[in-house]
């Protein structure tokens, strides 16, 4: 057997093995061209591998450390009422977390695992703001998109300039909750809150199939049974809302143990 044949699929060796490999056999004047890029993409299959599992082996990392940190709604903002004028009054007053909030508790987690979360217009022929966020590993170069759509915002006599700023501020604000399940709660949040939301429901049903967790994850959330609730879904739906965070964490954590622990026996 050759030395190509030793190496028949990406998971029989690491990148640098391979690569390694790769040279020995380019100056290999017996070596074809076709043996060569058969090994040439088995490498590439290899290194992309291994990156998407160091990115998401950073990534929950920082969703673990997310999890213990309390990010509130901290900056009030007014409303319009049907009518149209400025309400002034208490129920026409809502909170939120400016963007600068959420980085200076996220922007440590990512430079502590060489991690980049940056931010770009992108043409739309819709009229609106369409925000992209990626976050990148940057020792392996793995990186994810997230995209976010909404229409210039010209609310409270707001030039057209003024608007997509406005805009494009909210849409990054909701990329980075939605990349790391950044939940940013009330001021005078107690930590009840009541049970987790319909989409919420979704994400962790989500994860719970791609984590293949079991009924112990339920009764570690405090949630109810399967049995109890009727179904999965109605019980996922019992979880509550000051658990979301945790819950996302703990999923995405067997995730990441099941990739490295399959990529070690292969």
């Amino acid at each position: 057997m050759d030395e190509v044949g030793r190496i028949t699929a990406p998971h029989r060796g690491s990148a640098a093995a391979v690569l390694a490999l790769i040279e020995s056999l380019a100056f290999d004047p017996n070596v074809d061209n076709a043996k060569l890029e058969r090994v040439i993409a088995m490498y590439e299959r290899i290194k992309s591998g291994e990156a998407e599992l160091a990115f998401n082996a950073a990534k929950g990392r920082i969703l673990r450390k997310l999890a213990r940190i309390k990010i509130l709604k901290s900056r009030p903002a007014l409303c319009r009422v049907a009518s149209g004028k400025r309400q002034h009054d208490a129920d026409g007053v809502f909170k939120y977390a400016p963007l600068e909030e959420i980085d200076k508790h996220l922007r440590p987690l990512l430079v502590a695992e060489a991690m980049d979360l940056s931010y770009s217009s992108e043409p739309c022929e819709c009229g609106g703001v369409l925000v992209r966020g990626r976050l990148k590993h940057l020792p392996s170069g793995h990186f994810e998109d997230s995209f976010l759509l909404a229409p210039v915002d010209t609310s409270e006599g707001k030039s057209t300039v003024q608007g997509v700023g406005s805009t494009n501020s909210y849409l990054r604000r909701y990329i980075a909750c939605n990349i790391f399940n950044i939940v940013i709660l009330e001021d005078d949040d107690d930590g009840n809150g009541g049970t987790i939301d319909e989409s919420q429901t979704t994400t962790i049903l989500d994860l719970i199939k791609k984590a293949k967790a079991g009924p112990k994850f339920l009764k570690y959330m405090r949630a109810q049974s399967v049995e109890e609730a009727g179904s999965l879904a109605a019980a996922v739906a019992s979880i509550p809302a000051r658990d979301y965070r945790k819950a996302v964490t703990t999923l995405q954590g067997q995730i990441t143990k099941a990739e490295a622990s399959h990529a070690n026996l292969s």
